[in-house]
């Protein structure tokens, strides 16, 4: 049995927590929050909303990967995810379009609103091919390293393209190429650099299972994962500010946490970092090159409505992204140095899944889009205030475009943006997503063992990529390397 102390209580901290305590190693887990989750949790505000601080919809919480892990912390048993009736909704200037969930659906409805059928079934071959070469190479054996460009040839041949640079490729109709991109702001922004790998292994298990919603908000999936931890003897501390991350010249012997004025050492044979590369070894005072690009961060305008908009307005999409002023992925591109208000943006509209969020009278939505802490530096307290003020009235402007009068039915509005990621999540930048998944950037083998200090590990964000699959897979990563 190891004392292990895990630094962060965002999902890839929580689930590495999770199953090295079923394991039988003593956890101690420090976040410096008063909430675990990170971006995995919800918060309460009047009027009896529980409002959702990341989850939109996640890929099919059933699949192979996430059902082990699940299956181990017995997540289904108090756990229940509710699934959308399609993935999307997407508004172009040329119209607009429902992408249905399961693979042969898409094709089909895609094939009846777009004239080409041979770039659409390109495409999901692709994304097929390439999800069928990442699982595995999770099993890969020597020879097939060896072998690697012949035996992983999806991979190998696309391991250096751009999402824009493929669709360019397989299909010339603009329109087309925007709804396949629809969901970019998940992941990253820019078409140009974003990884095709990583847009095909997201989309495909999307397509494949479909979009889901943890009803109750995603708090529920986080405390489940905290109460394994302590059912089986770990700890999990609150408001601790890691401060130093103590070693002899390679190895790591403790931890130091400040704690109400109070600075605490804990003793570990093994450290594992949910924070940053940059954060963790400069807690260490560890040198420490950072050469990646960091991701978007993502502003969120909470909405609390007074009745059950599904009631008022009728059943509708999940998810409704506005791309109704782009022609092209050139225009989405141009898009991105738009103001915040300008640049396209999904709405969420929780009142059409059974999200267990309000009670059935009201019903909660959120307007997402990207964001970049630089929109905000600089600003005074009144400026920033002002500042939100305006993009609020501006996204709910658009709003009332699509719904006449919702306005009259807000009874809280609140608007999140990349300080406030920062604040609450600490990450550089305020980025929701860790290093930026370029097609120079993601195709590595995950970083979650240190290289500079024996026994200190990583999870989370910048392991695999931002989400919550890729966290959820990082900490069980982890974990597994401890497996009695």
């Amino acid at each position: 049995m190891k004392n292990i102390v895990i630094v962060g209580a965002g999902l890839g901290g929580l689930t590495a927590g999770a199953m090295l305590s079923k394991m039988g190693h003593k956890v101690t887990l420090l976040e410096q929050h008063n909430i675990v989750g990170g971006s995995a949790t919800t918060f309460k505000r009047r009027g009896g909303f529980t409002v959702e601080v990341g989850l939109h919809e996640m890929d099919d919480p059933f699949d192979e990967t996430k059902q082990e892990i699940f299956d181990f912390l017995d997540v289904y048993e108090h756990v229940e995810f509710v699934q959308a009736k399609e993935l999307f909704k997407v508004k172009t200037s040329k119209g607009t379009f429902v992408m249905p969930e399961g693979i042969d659906a898409a094709k089909k409805a895609l094939k009846a609103y777009f004239d080409d059928a041979k770039g659409i079934d390109a495409y999901f071959t692709l994304i097929s091919d390439i999800a069928h070469d990442y699982v595995c190479l999770q099993s890969i054996t020597w020879w097939q390293k060896l072998l690697f460009p012949f035996a992983f040839r999806s991979l190998f041949k696309n391991r250096n393209k751009s999402l824009k640079e493929v669709l360019d490729t397989l299909m010339d109709n603009e329109e087309l190429k925007l709804v396949l991109s629809t969901n970019i702001k998940y992941y990253h922004d820019s078409t140009k650099d974003f990884s095709i790998l990583y847009h095909a292994l997201a989309q495909y298990s999307y397509y494949n299972g479909g979009g889901w919603y943890i009803k109750g908000g995603s708090q529920k999936l986080s405390n489940h994962l905290a109460s394994v931890i302590t059912d089986h003897g770990g700890e999990i501390i609150t408001k601790a500010y890691v401060n130093k991350i103590e070693h002899t010249a390679k190895k790591v012997t403790g931890i130091s946490y400040k704690k109400k004025g109070e600075i605490y050492r804990l003793k570990a044979d093994v450290v594992v970092s949910n924070a940053s590369p940059m954060q963790t070894y400069e807690m260490a005072d560890v040198d420490y090159e950072n050469n990646k690009t960091l991701g978007i961060s993502l502003y969120t305008l909470y909405l609390g409505f007074s009745k059950n908009i599904k009631t008022v307005y009728g059943a509708g999409a999940y998810s409704t992204f506005d791309f109704s002023k782009l022609d092209s992925l050139d225009a989405y591109e141009n898009s991105l140095s738009q103001p915040i208000e300008k640049r396209t943006k999904v709405f969420v509209d929780y009142s059409q899944v059974d999200s267990g969020l309000t009670d059935e009278e009201k019903s909660l939505g959120v307007i997402c889009g990207g964001d970049d802490i630089k929109d905000w530096q600089g600003l005074d307290d009144e400026a920033y205030k002002t500042k939100k003020e305006a993009v609020t009235k501006a996204l709910i402007a658009d709003l009332e475009k699509d719904y006449p009068g919702i306005s009259e039915l807000i009874e809280y509005a609140e608007l999140a943006t990349a300080k406030t990621v920062k604040r609450y999540l600490q990450t550089p930048a305020g980025t929701a997503y860790g290093f930026a998944p370029t097609a120079s950037q993601f195709f590595r083998p995950p970083e979650s063992t240190s290289d500079k200090l024996d026994n200190l590990f990583f999870v989370g964000a910048w392991v695999i990529g931002g989400g919550f699959t890729p966290a959820i897979m990082s900490g069980a990563m982890v974990a597994r390397l401890f497996k009695p």
